[in-house]
């Protein structure tokens, strides 16, 4: 594939050639542009596959670019490589069909899977023209269409639409369905991009269940946390070996994608019947999504009691509390009780487990957890919390609406960027992003950095940097630690992405600079 990369910061583009291996990543040719212009006159006359562009340049934008990729109709993955993060240059990113959009300075991993995701795109497109493509698109096609009851339960009038779109089965031969419903959050908060990981997970089950390169069978769903993904087995399979296959599944979910799934497997069934069992999967799944990594039949009643202690996620309560999402913490909160026994050292324990969430909750913001914990509300509901089911519902409940407004008293109280300040100040060292930063401010990342670039004059990245390269001067000039380790004390794991920042505000190159200060103390003596 052809990458053009468009910046008037030549060291960027030197910088992204030389520390990342494109011809790995699929790439064949390398395109640079200094400006607008010239990045249009190569896409006229080289047609790159592949484009990664700063906005800010001379004589045309990057916006501009955009607009005469768009505007002549090029398939082209495009995304921006910028120091801008304001709202409108985003929204015109997404208006004519961006990829990505990455702010510099920018972390080498970043751009790595922001070039992988693009080569993925440009292979999906180009597999369309081919053989197995076409028939994976048709095959997709039928099945979510069945699944969503455009065909209705009709046998006839299922045969007729198989037959019009060519498949080689018909409306009576016999199917299976592994429906799988996994929690998005855990990945995601380890730099999965959601569209990679829903596109993954479509091919994982059909190669993990079927032997078949591809998601022919798969049809996906997601929403901002759950993948449900429902694969079609046509291929008769006895139940142990169709578990082991499930299991396989799970186990690389866990293992590479920081996934959890559950699963259930449907009965053997007629096509035609695809839009009823569809429907009575859901109503089963929704009873058991939180029996993580665990394995259903479709005819099998769920007996909590034969399943073990039920745990709570702290990933999932610690996202209803950043969401503030009152209703779906209820929702979760109920159904694992329905899932117990409920007996007075069930209740307990569980009581336990959810103290420690909280309390965990608080120290990492920075707040008190005496705060919650000796307010009288919740000390009286949790002297009756183990008494009973709905007791132990209203201990919750309590919890999570003094948690709300301890969080409400601390925005109202202290700056939003006084409080980004102090936890950047802290956790500069670490590899923090500004979604980490909106976290701990309860606050939305883009909103986070309108508000920090309007405080401050600058944004969130150029903030961590400059604490970053003056913690780094201090260490050059104070320890005897070579470069590569002060970028690493530093929070930079890439010795070039450092000496790229450090040249960029500074002046000069970490060696340059520690001999320069090394040459200057020598001559004061």
């Amino acid at each position: 594939m052809k990458l053009l990369i468009c910046d008037d910061d030549i060291s960027t583009i030197d910088v992204i050639e030389s520390q990342l291996d494109l011809r790995q990543l699929g790439i064949r040719k390398l395109f640079r542009a200094y400006n607008g212009k010239m990045a249009e006159d190569i896409i006229d006359k080289e047609d790159p596959d592949l484009i990664l562009c700063d906005i800010d340049m001379p004589i045309l934008s990057g916006i501009h670019v955009l607009e005469h990729v768009y505007e002549k109709k090029k398939d082209i993955e495009f995304s921006f490589l910028t120091c801008y993060e304001e709202f409108e240059y985003a929204r015109k990113a997404i208006q004519y069909g961006a990829t990505s959009y990455l702010t510099k300075p920018f972390d080498l991993e970043e751009v790595k899977a922001c070039i992988q995701k693009m080569v993925a795109n440009v292979r999906k497109k180009h597999l369309s023209i081919d053989g197995q493509s076409k028939n994976d698109s048709l095959l997709s096609s039928i099945f979510r269409q069945a699944s969503d009851g455009i065909f209705g339960t009709d046998k006839d009038i299922v045969d007729a639409a198989l037959r019009g779109n060519g498949v080689s089965f018909d409306a009576s031969s016999s199917w299976r369905i592994v429906f799988s419903c996994a929690d998005m959050t855990d990945a995601i908060r380890k730099t999965w991009n959601k569209d990679l990981l829903v596109f993954t997970a479509s091919r994982l089950h059909d190669e993990a269940l079927l032997d078949y390169v591809g998601s022919a069978h798969s049809v996906v769903n997601s929403d901002d946390r759950f993948i449900w993904n429902f694969c079609f087995i046509g291929d008769p399979m006895d139940d142990e070996t169709l578990k082991k296959r499930c299991q396989k599944l799970i186990d690389f979910s866990e293992t590479y994608m920081s996934m959890h799934p559950v699963v259930l497997i449907s009965e053997p069934f007629p096509f035609y019947e695809t839009a009823n069992v569809v429907c009575d999967l859901y109503e089963k799944m929704r009873k058991i999504r939180y029996y993580s990594g665990s394995i259903f039949f479709q005819s099998e009643e769920v007996d909590a009691t034969e399943q073990g202690s039920v745990k709570l996620n702290e990933s999932q309560i610690l996202w209803y509390l950043k969401k503030r999402d009152e209703a779906g913490y209820q929702e979760y909160i109920a159904s694992l009780l329905e899932q117990m026994s409920c007996t007075k050292e069930e209740l307990d324990a569980f009581r336990k487990e959810l103290i420690n969430i909280f309390v965990t909750h608080f120290k990492d913001n920075g707040m008190s957890a005496n705060s919650i914990f000796m307010n009288e509300r919740v000390m009286e509901a949790d002297q009756r919390s183990a008494d009973s089911k709905n007791n132990m519902i209203a201990y919750a409940d309590v919890l999570f609406a003094i948690q709300q407004n301890e969080v409400q008293d601390v925005l109202d109280s202290e700056s939003i960027i006084v409080r980004a300040k102090k936890y950047i100040d802290e956790n500069f060292r670490e590899n923090i992003d500004r979604n980490d930063v909106a976290a701990v401010t309860f606050v939305t990342p883009n909103y986070l950095s309108k508000l920090f670039k309007n405080s401050m004059n600058m944004n969130l990245r150029e903030y961590i940097n400059q604490l970053r390269i003056e913690e780094a001067k201090r260490l050059l000039l104070s320890t005897s630690l070579s470069v590569s380790e002060i970028a690493s004390n530093v929070g930079y794991y890439n010795i070039s992405y450092f000496s790229t920042v450090f040249h960029k505000i500074v002046g000069v190159s970490p060696y340059d600079w520690r001999n320069q200060k090394g040459e200057d103390d020598e001559a004061d003596r």
